[in-house]
């Protein structure tokens, strides 16, 4: 029987496993070690560990690659075939050369389009109006192996990135039950990607949390909506950090740049295009989310301010 590997770590790759192993036995399950999480850095397991020992499946947790005990460990378990979802690790070549099957990756995005970490955050962020998954095999290059099948999935005004990576994660599963047969099989005959129309999505940063207001109202609206919930978005009232949690609509203002005004029905940030952004939920440091205005009470029912981003 063909020996089957998977290698995943976070909650978008559980859909995907568990439609695996509904298929085929799986031989093993790798994912990242477990980290400390949470405000007293209790040691959690990742999403798909929990999910692997739901199923009963053989799981691995190595630290890293480089070391002869994981290529003991891997060359140990004879794997025909692997699917990677969102494993987190650079895999090495000796391990994509190992699988007579191939070593097969669901990305979150319609290649050769955001190659890279972070894909459906830099798909929002650049106001593209559709998305999807991507199974393709792996090769040495980032993303750059040839392309079995696609999904795609329309990227609407109201959607985050923190709504969009669960149906992603479905559709995910939803390719790979399509397609399995024929990776047993190999069968397959993926098609080589188009580098001239590559872009990329690096990973994200703390950094990109703070807003910067002379940006355009729709640019700033894509930017929250593609950073929640991490790094998150948010602007300087007073000396505050204050996270901005949901957005709303968009209209003209006279307001300057920064200005941000509110009254207990709505409340509005004017950003560099003369634009004001409609701010749904806030969260002031310490405080739960919040309404924008409620959030804003310890300033007044009503007011108006200069923020910074």
């Amino acid at each position: 029987m063909t020996r089957i590997a998977f290698l995943g770590t976070p909650e978008v790759a559980v859909p995907a496993l568990r439609t695996l192993a509904a298929l085929h036995p799986i031989q093993a399950v790798f994912c990242n070690p477990d980290r400390p999480t949470g405000r007293g850095r209790v040691l959690t397991a990742p999403p798909v560990k929990a999910a692997a020992q739901d199923l009963g499946l053989p799981i691995h947790q190595p630290e890293r690659w480089k070391s002869d005990a994981s290529k003991d460990l891997w060359d140990s378990l004879g794997i025909d075939l692997a699917i990677v979802v969102a494993y987190g690790h650079i895999l090495p070549s000796w391990l994509l050369d190992s699988c007579r099957l191939g070593v097969w990756n669901l990305h979150f995005s319609r290649l050769p389009t955001w190659r890279g970490a972070a894909p459906v955050n830099h798909a929002l962020m650049a106001g593209d109006t559709e998305t999807g998954v991507s199974l393709m095999r792996l090769t040495p290059g980032l993303d750059e192996g040839p392309v079995l099948a696609m999904s795609r999935r329309p990227i609407t005004f109201a959607d985050t990135s923190e709504a969009l990576l669960p149906e992603l994660a479905e559709d995910a599963a939803a390719l790979l039950m399509e397609y399995l047969a024929a990776l047993l099989g190999g069968t397959s005959t993926p098609q080589p990607q188009d580098p001239s129309a590559a872009t990329f999505a690096p990973k994200l940063s703390k950094e990109m949390a703070r807003l910067d207001m002379s940006r355009a109202a729709l640019e700033l609206h894509r930017r929250i909506r593609a950073l929640q919930p991490w790094p998150g978005s948010e602007l300087m009232l007073e000396g505050q950090a204050i996270k901005v949690i949901a957005v709303g609509t968009v209209k003209p203002s006279l307001d300057a740049p920064g200005t941000l005004r509110w009254d207990p029905s709505s409340t509005w940030l004017t950003a560099g295009d003369g634009q004001a952004l409609e701010l749904a939920q806030l969260q002031r440091p310490g405080k739960p989310i919040q309404p924008a205005s409620q959030s804003l009470q310890p300033w007044g029912a009503k007011g108006t301010f200069l923020v910074s981003g």
